[in-house]
């Protein structure tokens, strides 16, 4: 980044992305940008060509920022990442986390609850664009906050990007509903307890089934949207 515009840019894009405002495909113009932020589309532009780099955005021609769209064998490719490193990561955290990232991740996950039980009151039990994108920023640092635990910067770094492209396309994947957040939140209990008792081989199962558990889902949504799509009412 060569300016404090163009950082600023940066993380307002970057945090919209992983709240769902920008559906895949859409796109994204430099000026209204700028206007919403108080700078001009330079910085914006120079913003975007990170988000490009970062697998956020495409940069096409005549257009400008599009947001990527991906298909079901990328979104398994982002799944088998963290499936990868993130139950060895959950493990770590078991041995290393201190006291105060115990507390931290433990704060996450109670948010995570207040959300659920939230819209487990609503008439519908569907969660909207406010309490999904909350939802959506607890789950993320739920899942960083172990990964920073284990001390490791190289796996924050990589673990952050996979993390957060899956949460760029959650609006593609499935609606929140209170049952799945609900689930959610059962899942990470599991994964927290592992951690909270400095059991290393039960916090990397927690997490290893939660991922296993994201991906099905997402697999299913996908299958049932493309059959809904040509079936005939």
């Amino acid at each position: 980044m060569t300016s404090t515009h163009a950082q600023l840019a940066y993380q307002n894009l970057r945090s919209r992305l992983i709240a769902g405002e920008f559906a895949p495909g859409s796109r994204i113009r430099y000026g209204p940008i700028g206007q919403e932020l108080g700078i001009s589309a330079t910085p914006v532009r120079e913003a975007m060509g990170l988000l490009a780099n970062e697998g956020f955005v495409e940069l096409v021609p005549q257009l400008g920022a599009v947001v990527r769209t991906i298909n079901p064998d990328e979104l398994v490719e982002l799944y088998e990442m963290r499936e990868a490193i993130e139950p060895y990561a959950a493990a770590k955290a078991a041995e290393r986390a201190s006291e105060a990232q115990v507390a931290a991740i433990g704060r996450a996950l109670g948010r995570m609850r207040t959300i659920a039980g939230k819209v487990a009151k609503t008439k519908n039990r569907q969660a909207g664009k406010r309490d999904t994108a909350e939802f959506e920023r607890a789950d993320l640092g739920f899942h960083m906050l172990i990964i920073d635990a284990t001390g490791n910067q190289t796996m924050v770094r990589s673990s952050e990007s996979s993390n957060a492209l899956v949460r760029v396309f959650a609006a593609e994947r499935h609606a929140y509903d209170a049952a799945i957040m609900e689930s959610t939140c059962d899942d990470h209990a599991a994964i927290f307890d592992g951690i909270r008792s400095r059991d290393p081989e039960r916090a990397r199962d927690a997490m290893q089934r939660h991922i296993a558990s994201g991906l099905q889902l997402t697999l299913q949504e996908i299958e049932s949207r493309e059959t809904n799509r040509w079936e005939v009412s």
